[in-house]
This record gives structure tokens, C-alpha cells and sequence, in this order.
């Protein structure tokens, strides 16, 4: 079922941990990136409870259709959206998601379990068609969530999530155990990762974004102005001890 993947020890199906997921996987990837501005202040009240610095007022809509998916074999594939911004932490200049989510179980308890991802389920479509274009759709429970509709244009610039050579690299997020007797975090520490991933050059083009209102899922109340729009994949992603830097940084509580 898996080819030649290899689960590791105390990993894999039956773990003697919950929830049972594997800690390893791989998969290709494909991502229709919209770049946005958004008021710092509504990013900075997100960011309230972590230790980060915010970087500048970007936040970059990922929406990421991974083929293959080791973690998602009878689907054939995962997604994701990713809304994301730039951070720096003690001396890494990384990213972390102010929300996120996820088509897939396991890739859900994964994230969040071992990384403290934002991650929620979601549902999906992402259709790619013969002439570059895009289109993607994100509902939660049955309430939209965004819509997403891409056209190539060479003409038009690509902004990155920096305006810089080096971009963020990582993810970076506090994770946070709830109390079981009352409202608060009864654990809370940063952990940090960064998984290969090689990215080909971006696609240029123009995008029309469209955020639904949710009382539950607030990402309409960010009101993005686009800055650009722009498709890549990679053919290297992957996770794993082998493969990719975990680390705990610091724990917070107790």
C-alpha cells in the first residue's frame, strides 16, 4: 500500500501514544499562492498569545494540493490552505500559520499534535486546467470558506512573502495542551520545523480571491488587498526525523 515507505518504530498505525499517526511522510506538491496586505494591527491581535515578532503586513494564502500523499493514500491526495505570515523567533526568521486547513484526519492530528498547527478539517476542490488556470474551493462543515480563481499572465510581477532574497523558511507555532477541568492551557511550548521542499519557479498571474463570512472561521474579517498571485510546485516534500529539522524550542507553561 505504501510502496517502498518505511514507518518508523513506535510510529505507524498502533503507536503506544494517541492519536495513532505517523510522524513520516512524502508527497508532491502544488500551490496557488495569493499574496495579500493586511492591516498589521488585525495580524498583530492573532499573534497576541505567541512570543513572535511580526515581520511586515503580508499574509500569504496558500492553497496546496499535495498528490500522493503517504498520510492520505486512499483520497490520493491532501490539502491545505495555509494563511500565512512572516515571523522571526530568538534568532530564526520563519513563518507561522494564523489559520489553517486540512482535507485529511491524520494530517489534521499531526499538525496540530506534534507542531500546535491551527489546523481545522475542511472540505475542497482545486482544479487545474490545460491552460494554467486555477480554481479552488474551501468549505468547513458546509459553510464556504474561499473561493479562488487563477489566471497566468507573465506581464505581472510576483511579491513574495519578504521583500528579500532569503524568505522565511520553517513554521514556527506555540502549542498549547487545554486544561481538562477549566478554560486554560494546562501546557504550552514553541516548537519549530522545516521540511524539504524545492520549489520551481513561480507562475505570475492575476487572482480574484473571495472570503466568506463565518462567525466560526473569521479569515473574511482580515479583508486582504491582493499584491499578487502566483503557482508552484515542488516535487520534494517531505517529513520525518530523516528528512526534515523538529525541534522543541522553549517551553512556556508550566
Amino acid at each position: 500500500m505504501f510502496g517502498d515507505f518505511k514507518l518508523h518504530p513506535n510510529s505507524g498505525v498502533n503507536p503506544p501514544y494517541s492519536p495513532a499517526y505517523p510522524v513520516e511522510w512524502w508527497c508532491t506538491l502544488r500551490t496557488l499562492e495569493v499574496m495579500t496586505r493586511v492591516d498589521q494591527n488585525k495580524i498583530g491581535t492573532l499573534l497576541a498569545d505567541t512570543p513572535f515578532e511580526l515581520v511586515n503586513d503580508r499574509v500569504a494564502f496558500r492553497f496546496m494540493a499535495s498528490p500522493g500523499h503517504t498520510l492520505s493514500v486512499h483520497a490520493g491526495r491532501m490539502f491545505d490552505l495555509m494563511i500565512t505570515v512572516a515571523v522571526r523567533y530568538e534568532d530564526i526568521f520563519t513563518q507561522t500559520h494564523i489559520y489553517m486547513y486540512c482535507s485529511d484526519p491524520m494530517g489534521i492530528a499531526a499538525g496540530r499534535e506534534l507542531f500546535g498547527y491551527t489546523k481545522k478539517d475542511c472540505h475542497y476542490s482545486f482544479e487545474e486546467l490545460k491552460d494554467g488556470r486555477v480554481n479552488s474551493h474551501v468549505t468547513r462543515r458546509g459553510i464556504p470558506l474561499a473561493d479562488v480563481a487563477f489566471t497566468p499572465d507573465s506581464t505581472l510581477p510576483v511579491v513574495r512573502l519578504v521583500d528579500a532574497e532569503e524568505q522565511p523558511a520553517g513554521e514556527i507555532h506555540v502549542r498549547r495542551l487545554p486544561h481538562p477541568e477549566r478554560l486554560e492551557t494546562a501546557y504550552a511550548d514553541v516548537v519549530y520545523r522545516r521540511t524539504p521542499l524545492k520549489y520551481s519557479q513561480p507562475v505570475p498571474g492575476r487572482a480574484s480571491l473571495k472570503l466568506h463570512a463565518s462567525e466560526f472561521d473569521p479569515i473574511s474579517a482580515l479583508e486582504p488587498e491582493i499584491l499578487s498571485a502566483q503557482f508552484m510546485t515542488s516535487s520534494v516534500y517531505a517529513g520525518g526525523f530523516e528528512l526534515e529539522d523538529r525541534r522543541l524550542l522553549k517551553r512556556l507553561i508550566p
